[in-house]
């Protein structure tokens, strides 16, 4: 799972489509709620115009960041002009990321109104997925988490989680093997050097986030049968 901020700025819609092309089997999106509630694709902050202080997204609107980049192919895109990229009736392969409970309502409704409900996975805090799964039970969740051992039985029986989502760091064999023997997937972000993915792949990982697409596929095809997939920021 990765856009491919090597090539072009994350969160834009050049990043996508080249993690797309590279061969990324899902991408991971940050989507906040701008000051008057419209999902968009960016980092917690961005600068409001060049040279300008960074501004949390929500303290601006949908104008004021569609102005905040010179480069219109490079600008804060909605999640509404994301989805537009694909075809209408195919899933679009991204990952969600909401930061906040209210970004991740947000997202669910849109995906909702596309006849998308349960068909886009999120990622996020154990709060913010909580959030999701009260409004939506089909919703596919991958729960980020960086404590020691596992997630507490009463917040994956209430979230559900497919995967978790730990940063590689963290991770070993033998720490993915009880992961796995509790029944979860396990996807480890944050890894963008070729001699980490070969070490997480040999563990038996099964998912990677990255933002070097191009060298985890060559990895997957060359040396595995089954490539992870691969995703991080568009």
């Amino acid at each position: 799972m990765s856009a491919d901020t090597a090539q072009a700025p994350g969160n834009t819609l050049p990043a996508l489509r080249s993690a797309l092309r590279a061969g990324a089997d899902l991408v991971k999106v940050d989507v906040h709620l701008s000051a008057d509630g419209y999902p968009v694709l960016a980092p917690e902050q961005v600068s409001p115009s060049p040279g300008a202080p960074p501004r949390p997204v929500r303290e601006l609107s949908l104008a004021e960041l569609a102005a905040a980049r010179d480069s219109v192919e490079q600008r804060v895109p909605t999640l509404m002009e994301v989805l537009a990229e694909f075809r209408p009736g195919t899933v679009p392969p991204l990952l969600i990321h909401a930061p906040s409970a209210e970004a991740a309502l947000a997202a669910e409704s849109l995906l909702h109104e596309r006849g998308l409900a349960g068909r886009v996975p999120f990622t996020g805090s154990a709060e913010v997925l909580g959030a999701l799964r009260t409004r939506s039970e089909e919703a596919g969740t991958m729960l980020s988490w960086d404590q020691p051992g596992l997630p507490p039985e009463d917040i994956t029986r209430t979230l559900r989680p497919t995967y978790l989502r730990i940063q590689h760091t963290l991770l070993n064999r033998e720490r993915i093997g009880e992961i796995h023997r509790f029944g979860y997937l396990v996807a480890a972000w944050g890894v963008n050097e070729f001699p980490e993915m070969a070490r997480q792949v040999g563990m038996g990982i099964d998912a990677l986030a990255t933002e070097r697409v191009e060298d985890l596929v060559s990895l997957s095809s060359h040396d595995h049968g089954d490539v992870p997939q691969a995703a991080e920021s568009a």
